[in-house]
Order: structure tokens, then C-alpha cells, then sequence
């Protein structure tokens, strides 16, 4: 097999996991499971104050352990790509 025929290759199964992954997002959770992270975590990810976080996590899907609340990275850009379309980040 050819570099460029290896190459095409590479590029058609790349194309194919893209294809698939956008269908159905949970083949991502699964290949890459979310990291999740309490509130510090979180407002460093997101380079905001940890109040700054607090009050916008009633917009932020998030859970509880206890008391504390915990995001997933892929929550908290999700969230981002909301305020960016909305023009507010």
C-alpha cells in the first residue's frame, strides 16, 4: 500500500468516526468519558470567579454529591458556545 493510498485511507475512517460520533454523541461519552469537576475546578476551567460560576450554574447542567455541585468539561462548553452565540461571554 501507498503513502497515499494509506493516507486516503486514514482520512475516509477519520471521516466515518466524525460522521458517526455527531449521530449519536454518547459513542463519544463512551470512548472518552467526561470529566467532571467541583465548583473551584470548574471557574478555573472556565477562567471566571468561583461566584461568577455559582450564578450561572442554574443555566449549567450539574449534579450533586452532597452538598457540592459537580459540572462535566463537556457541560461547561456546551454552556460557553451558548454564550457566545448569545453574545454574552
Amino acid at each position: 500500500m501507498t503513502n497515499y493510498e494509506l493516507e486516503k485511507l486514514t482520512k475516509g475512517i477519520a471521516a466515518e468516526i466524525i460522521r458517526t460520533v455527531k449521530e449519536d454523541e454518547r459513542i463519544l461519552d463512551e470512548l472518552f468519558p467526561p470529566r467532571t469537576m467541583d465548583v473551584k475546578e470548574a471557574s478555573k476551567f472556565l477562567c471566571v470567579p468561583v461566584g461568577t460560576l455559582y450564578g450561572w450554574s442554574s443555566q449549567i447542567p450539574h449534579f450533586k454529591v452532597g452538598k457540592r455541585l459537580v459540572f462535566t468539561d463537556r457541560e461547561l462548553i456546551r454552556f460557553l458556545k451558548r454564550k457566545q452565540k448569545e453574545g454574552k461571554a
